[in-house]
This record gives structure tokens, sequence and C-alpha cells, in this order.
């Protein structure tokens, strides 16, 4: 059996090292890529296909091209599960900004409605009138609705940023 580096050439255990020339024709092979071929080297190097032939059996060409094919495919596939993360990751992030504008913009409301309410009330007092049990009613429960939902926005986004914090990190 052999070891072999792409950097250094291939080695023999039984001491043989692949030649200069042979190693120059194995890196013509390997970036030729997918459609790499022996005739394909022959021709650009100028060399004999007999020649090249004879490198690639004795120095394992296919073996060492389908380990290099295996390894960059690998870091390909991690390089996009990778950037499928930080999509997500930024996806979640615009998804919390999101929700604390919203719940911000909903208890502003909340608050005008409040503002608004007590307005009334001190007008209709000073002019001598009382709202109806009805129109108190109706205040209050559109004052506490948007009051909680300017709660419960605010605390997706809250939840959104410990999901970031803690399950994306790992």
């Amino acid at each position: 059996m052999a070891d072999w580096d792409l950097g250094q050439g291939f080695a023999h255990k039984k001491g043989k090292v692949e030649t200069a020339n042979a190693f120059e024709a194995f890196t013509l092979y390997l970036n030729l890529g997918t459609r790499r071929s022996q005739k394909q080297v022959a021709t650009i190097l100028n060399v004999s296909l007999k020649t090249v032939e004879t490198y690639s059996k004795r120095y394992a060409w296919r073996e060492r091209a389908a380990a290099y094919d295996a390894d960059a495919i690998k870091k390909r596939f991690k390089e996009v599960a990778e950037n499928r993360e930080e999509e997500h990751r930024k996806a979640i992030a615009k998804f919390r900004d999101d929700q604390a504008r919203r719940a911000k913009a909903m208890g502003n409301l909340a608050e005008l409605m409040l503002d608004l309410t007590q307005e009334k009330m001190q007008a209709m007092r000073a002019a001598g009138e009382l709202p109806s049990e009805q129109q108190l009613s109706n205040l209050a429960k559109t004052v506490a609705t948007l009051s909680e939902t300017s709660m419960n926005l605010e605390a997706a986004a809250l939840g959104v940023d410990e999901l970031l914090e803690t399950h994306l990190d790992e």
C-alpha cells in the first residue's frame, strides 16, 4: 500500500517516490475535475497516453482523485450547511426585531387609547355627562387587549432572543 499527500506527491512504502513529472501530471489530472481523463492529461502535457497510463497505475491516480473528490464534496456540504444556518439565524433575528417593533407600536397605541379615554372621561364629567356602562366596558376591553397584545409580542421577541443565544449556538 502507499501513502500520499497532495502537496508532497506519492510515496510507496517500498521507498519509491513519485517523480516530479508524474506528480505534475497527477495534479493536472486532479484539477480537470469530474470529467478528467488520462487522454486529456497526455494531450495537455504533450506526452504519450502510455506514459500517463503508467503514472496513473503506478501512483494510484483513481483512488487518490476519488479521495480528493470525496473530501471536496464533504467540505462543500459543510459550507452549504453553514450558509443555511446563517440565513436561518438572520431570518429569526429579523422576526425578533419585527416582533419587538410591533410590541412597541401596540404598547404606544394602548397608552394613546388610555390617554384618550381619560381625556374623554374628564370632558364628559366637566359637561355633566357620564359614559354608559357599555362604553366603559368597551373602552376597558380595548385598552386591555392592546396591552396584552403588546406584552405577548414582546414576550415572543424575548423568546426568540433566548432561542438565538442557546439553541443556534450549539
